[in-house]
């Protein structure tokens, strides 16, 4: 059908210009570079071909055999060399190829040392790893359960400082309220004192009263005889004087009840003047030793405040340790991965270069990895991995479709 389709086309006066394979008599493959080329009559119909062609077999082959060295090296075969001549247009583009495929093997090889040594590092490396991981996680738990402690610590000194200033302060309000009921106290006494020169001067004045009435029951008296004298024309004053009299008689008993109960006021008075005198007394005594429980219990909180504070300036250096501890963890942690992920990526790097082959018996074969030391079991999680892959690939292909051809 294309070969059908091809002759098609040239009838058309259609130009074809490429490069053919051609099948010969004995059966050898021919590969040449050719142009048809209608030729038309007068009346504008093609009536013959005209056909230039050129023998490129040796320049296919030449291309064929380098393709298949990178066909091998692509397998990862290094040892590709192409030994024969090309033609003198293609044969610098053979030794160029020869040259890139040996120093591609020798650089293979040094790669591969490299790896070998970067690999035994990072064994080392990554057993050193572990190994300061696990130190430094039972560090950073034992500063974080110190760090704890100290806190407990704290807290309970702290809240001791905040129970003896509450214990400072009721005492400092207790002194105030001693000093004031002692004041109290004074004011009491010296009420008391004006109490007892108010009843002394209201007993003088009941005395005044008294001394009144005797003389007022004298002059009834004194008008009653007179009225007595006068006979009936008396009789009416004799009686108003009887009343008078009276009167006298009982505002001087008043008076005498009066005097008599302020006596016995004065005497109350005197015994609570006493009494609060010994109150007086009593609460000064009682401020004298809140002052000194006030002062005690002063040093007491200026004590308790300084531990306090010391205790949480250690305990920031504490947490200090600890945080700077954990990001030390921290750090050992991400080194551990960074050391677990080089060695991977030394495993893998030994793994691409063992699908090469070198030559010479020399077969890359990733070295026996060193010995493991067991890292020490850790509940903490780890802080943070780094892991870098990179991954490189090169392919190539290459495919040549052949169509027979018959000499037409």
């Amino acid at each position: 059908d294309d070969y059908r389709q091809f002759w098609t086309r040239l009838a058309r006066g259609e130009f074809i210009a490429d490069e053919f394979l051609r099948i010969g008599k004995n059966g050898k493959k021919v590969h040449i570079q050719a142009s048809y080329n209608p030729i038309f009559d007068m009346s504008g119909k093609v009536f013959k071909i005209v056909k230039f062609a050129t023998d490129v077999t040796t320049r296919v082959e030449n291309v064929h055999s380098l393709a298949c060295a990178l066909q091998g090296l692509a397998r990862g075969d290094l040892t590709q060399q192409l030994g024969h001549p090309f033609l003198p247009t293609l044969d610098k583009l053979r030794l160029d190829f020869n040259s890139a495929a040996s120093q591609l093997c020798v650089a293979m090889e040094a790669v591969a040392r490299n790896a070998a040594a970067i690999a035994s590092a990072s064994q080392e490396i990554r057993s050193a790893s572990d190994d300061l991981a696990g130190r430094t996680e039972q560090q950073a738990a034992s500063v974080e359960e110190t760090a704890a402690a100290l806190e407990e610590i704290t807290t309970t000194v702290s809240d001791s400082c905040h129970r003896a200033q509450e214990a400072g302060q009721l005492v400092r309000k207790t002194k105030e309220s001693a000093e004031r009921s002692g004041m109290v106290v004074r004011q009491a006494v010296d009420a008391m004192g004006q109490i007892e020169k108010s009843a002394g001067e209201i007993s003088t004045i009941i005395g005044v009263i008294d001394e009144i009435a005797f003389q007022t029951n004298l002059l009834a008296l004194n008008a009653g005889v007179e009225a007595a004298r006068a006979g009936d024309a008396g009789k009416g004053f004799a009686v108003v004087a009887q009343e008078v009299r009276e009167l006298a008689q009982r505002s001087a008993k008043a008076a005498r009840e009066i005097k008599d109960l302020i006596g016995a006021s004065n005497g109350h008075v005197k015994q609570g003047v006493t009494l609060v005198g010994e109150t007086g007394k009593a609460l000064e005594e009682i401020v004298g030793q809140v002052i000194h429980v006030d002062a005690n219990v002063s040093a007491i909180v200026e004590a308790s405040r300084e531990q306090a504070t010391g205790l949480k300036e250690i305990n920031t250096a504490v947490n200090t340790i600890d945080q700077g501890t954990q990001q030390n963890a921290a750090m050992v942690e991400e080194t551990s991965a960074a050391s677990h992920g080089l060695a991977r990526e030394a495993e893998e790097l030994f793994q691409l270069l063992s699908r090469f082959n070198v030559g010479a018996g020399t077969a890359m074969r990733p070295s026996q990895p060193a010995s493991r030391v067991n890292p020490i079991p850790s509940s903490v999680p780890p802080v943070g991995q780094m892991t870098s892959k990179v991954a490189y690939a090169v392919c190539g292909n290459a495919a040549v479709k052949s169509e027979s051809w018959e000499e037409f």
